[in-house]
């Protein structure tokens, strides 16, 4: 059996992926239109602000699979030892 309980803060991790991923996205996103397509930089502006809103929540459930991914492979599961009762 395995123990799914973990501590405060584990999850700050997966918050973290987000937002760095969340940058990441956005920045190539904002060199593509300004260097290959030579888009307007206004437009540009306004598409990175409406991904600046969507993007985090839509990737919020991967942020947190690849967080859990990343602390299996690192820590694997805890395993759950039960206590044995002494009467």
């Amino acid at each position: 059996m395995a123990l799914f309980k973990r501590e405060d803060g584990f999850f700050v991790g997966a918050i973290l992926a987000n937002v760095v991923t969340t940058e990441l996205v956005i920045l190539l996103v904002c060199f593509f239109f300004l260097l290959v397509v030579g888009s307007d930089y206004e437009h540009v502006l306004v598409l990175l602000f409406i991904m600046a809103l969507i993007f985090p929540v839509a990737f919020y459930h991967h942020s947190w699979s690849l967080w859990l991914g990343f602390d299996f492979i690192v820590e694997s599961l805890p395993k759950y030892v039960a206590k044995k009762n002494e009467e």
